[in-house]
C-alpha cells in the first residue's frame, strides 16, 4: 500500500489540506490528529459464554397459540 502525508486543518467541520491537492471523490483516507488527549474509549461486544456448557441455560421455548386466538 503506498502512502501519501498531507496536512491540513478542521475548519467549520470539515478537513481543509495546506496543500493544493485534489483527491477523487470516495477516496480512502485516514485521518490522525497530533498533540489530542482523549479519555479512554468504551467497546460494547457481544457477550460470550465462558463455558459451552453453559449454552444449554439459553435453550429457546416455542409455543404456538390458537389461530383464533385474542391478541
Amino acid at each position: 500500500m503506498e502512502v501519501m502525508t498531507l496536512e491540513g486543518v478542521v475548519d467549520k467541520g470539515q478537513i481543509r489540506l495546506k496543500a493544493d491537492v485534489q483527491l477523487p471523490d470516495k477516496t480512502l483516507v485516514y485521518v490522525i490528529v497530533p498533540g489530542v488527549h482523549t479519555t479512554g474509549t468504551v467497546r460494547a461486544v457481544s457477550p460470550h459464554l465462558v463455558h459451552r456448557n453453559q449454552a444449554t441455560d439459553f435453550v429457546m421455548q416455542v409455543i404456538e397459540a390458537d389461530a383464533d386466538a385474542a391478541l
